[in-house]
Formats: C-alpha cells, structure tokens, sequence
C-alpha cells in the first residue's frame, strides 16, 4: 500500500485509534502489517508534519487502550512514518468506549499536544462490534463530540455495525465504510479531504470550511 503524498498543509491535530483485536489477523497478518498500518501512514503521510502544522497521535485498542505516541512526540514526517511502522498488533477483544475516554481525557489534551484553537480529529478504525463496556459506547461518543472533538468512524468488513458508527461519527458523512481489508485505502482520500477542510472557530469548535 502507498503512502499518500504530502495534499494539506493545515494546522490540525489528529489522533489516530486502530482496532488491534484477534479478528483482524485471523485471516492474514497482512491485514495489519500491511493494510491497516498501511492506512494509517496514508493519512499521515497526507499532512505536512510539525509543531505549527498537522501534529498526529496514535493510539491502539483492544480491550483496554495503549498509547503508542501523543501528539507532540514527532515533529517530522518521516520520524512518524518510521514510528507508525513499529506498531504491534496484541490481539483481544474490542472496548471502544475506553479508546474514546482516553482520546477525549488523555490525547487531547495541551500536556499531551493538543493546541488550543487548532481543529481536533479523531480517526477511529475498527473491525467489528464493542464486546467490552457495549452500553458505553454511545455516551462516550457524544462526551468526545461535546468536547469540540470532530469524530470519523471507519468500518472494515461487514462484521460492523455500520448504524452505529454512523451514529458515533460527528455527523454521517464522518462514517467511513471499507467492505474488506484490501478495499482499505479507498477510504483515505476522502477522510484527508475532510480533515483537510475542517476550520477551527475562535471558541475551538469545529466548522466546515465552504467550498
């Protein structure tokens, strides 16, 4: 899979949440190695990486959410492209109110990088359906939204529930559906476009630039 070339130049800050549990390499370790780290180089390899640019975190999740890098561990690209490439994958289960209380209470925060002013972006990506803290899942998504935190959901396969990651995302056009791994990238274009387009008001909140 290509890394996508540099198409923003923006100040935003964005995390990035992967699903890492069992489900995703039963089939092949490609599906991590290659196509889901693939993806996530594509959407940061989109940006111009800096401290006065695009700042770009990592988390992964399983049942519990590990921090891999915040937003102000790298300042250029190439060093996060490098980072993105050694990231494991621990398989188990799926907790996707955890990954959304640790980006809104941890990640996003100015200790961690988070800029006041700049737009915030979380790009959530999963496989499958919540197994962990299910009935959490929605009120940790609009706690995240309430928190001028602007949220894409990506589906892989169709073991997703897609009506409720279109609930989660900010608004509809926020989910993004890919039917299998290979398919995964078909979707990059589209989120760099989005995130490339989000304004910040002067109060933080999020509007979308008008074309």
């Amino acid at each position: 899979m290509a890394e996508s070339s540099v198409a923003c130049a923006r100040e935003l800050d964005i995390v990035l949440a992967l699903d890492q549990s069992t489900s995703i390499v039963v089939e092949s370790w490609d599906n991590w190695n290659v196509r889901v780290l693939g993806f996530a180089k594509s959407i940061a390899g989109a940006f111009i990486i800096g401290r006065n640019m695009t700042q770009i975190g990592l988390m992964k999740f399983n049942e519990t959410t590990e921090i891999e890098f915040h937003l102000n561990t790298y300042d250029d690209r190439q060093s996060l492209l490098n980072a993105i490439d050694n990231v494991d994958i621990d398989g188990g289960d799926t907790n996707l109110a955890a990954v959304l209380r640790t980006a809104r209470e941890v990640m996003f925060t100015e200790q961690n990088g988070a800029r006041p002013g700049v737009p915030k972006i979380l790009i959530l990506l999963i496989d499958g359906t919540a197994n962990e803290e299910e009935s959490s899942t929605l009120t940790e998504a609009n706690l995240t939204k309430a928190a001028d935190i602007k949220l894409y959901t990506v589906g892989v396969t169709n073991a997703v529930d897609e009506d409720q990651l279109r609930v989660m995302a900010s608004v509809p056009e926020c989910f993004f559906f890919a039917p299998n791994f290979t398919l995964l990238n078909s979707v990059v274009q589209r989120i760099v476009a989005n995130s490339c387009n989000e304004t910040a008001t002067p109060n933080g909140k999020i509007i979308k630039n008008r074309v």
